[in-house]
């Protein structure tokens, strides 16, 4: 029987996420990955395999937590008032240092295939839930029907990812609330919607 760990697991990845979301894959050295951690090399290499392993254990906690916003997209009834919380509640949301998936997606080159494979995964099933969302709405009349709902999701996909980015260069939520205008105008119901 092995001896009990002496160090909490979920707080290791806590810090290890925190310090890979500041510095990236890349800029974070395995040596200040020991010091935030509190593990050893051997320790941290038993848990987690290697560098790798601790980035893609941190890369899913972290989806876990965006698991919260999320969920506006699948609250039932689907439709564009979804999509329209969930951008508030990202605006809102806490980047600390941008957003940690938008990050990653730039380092596709030296975190490896299996790492970025999860982020695009991530990304795209957001784009998914934007397009079931806007179709509801098309079935309902609330959107035009004869629009291109998969093009428009990728849009969405596309503003949210530049929005999240923007979110590093323009920290006030007043500026970020702006964006949201455009947003309301391009999801705004059909005149037949509206009775005209």
């Amino acid at each position: 029987m092995g001896r009990p760990k002496s160090y909490d697991r979920e707080e290791v990845l806590e810090n290890a996420l925190m310090l890979f979301w500041r510095k990236g894959f890349e800029g974070a050295h395995l040596q200040e990955l020991v010091e935030v951690t509190g593990l050893n090399r051997f320790s941290l290499y038993k848990e987690f395999g290697s560098k790798e392993g601790l980035f893609d254990a941190a890369m899913k906690r972290y989806m876990d937590q965006l698991g919260a916003l999320v969920k506006h997209l699948e609250a039932e009834p689907l439709g564009v008032e979804n999509i329209r919380t969930y951008f508030q509640a990202l605006i809102d949301y806490r980047f600390r240092h941008g957003c940690f998936l938008v990050n990653t997606l730039s380092e596709k080159h030296v975190v490896g295939p299996k790492i970025f494979g999860g982020v695009r995964s991530f990304v795209q099933g957001g784009g998914d839930l934007f397009r079931k969302n806007l179709e509801a709405s098309g079935e309902r009349g609330e959107l035009d029907p004869d629009t291109d709902f998969e093009s428009l999701a990728r849009f969405l996909v596309v503003h949210e990812l530049g929005l999240l980015t923007y979110g590093i260069l323009e920290s006030r939520k007043s500026e970020r609330r702006a964006t949201l205008a455009f947003l309301d105008r391009l999801l705004a119901p059909t005149s037949s919607a509206n009775g005209g």
